[in-house]
């Protein structure tokens, strides 16, 4: 897991290295005026990451 803000943007990065040889990410990036709105869903959205 990899977070924090680059231009005014936060971003929030996790990646998922599967058995199956296949690297999985999810990438968020949002304006950092929007914080309030968007942190309470990137730990939801990082979770539904899967993989074999």
């Amino acid at each position: 897991m990899l977070s924090g803000t680059k231009d005014g943007n936060i971003f929030y990065e996790r990646r998922l290295f599967g058995k199956d040889d296949v690297i999985r990410t999810v990438w968020i990036e949002y304006p950092a005026a929007l914080k309030s709105k968007y942190d309470p869903l990137v730990g939801s959205i990082a979770k539904t990451l899967r993989g074999p």
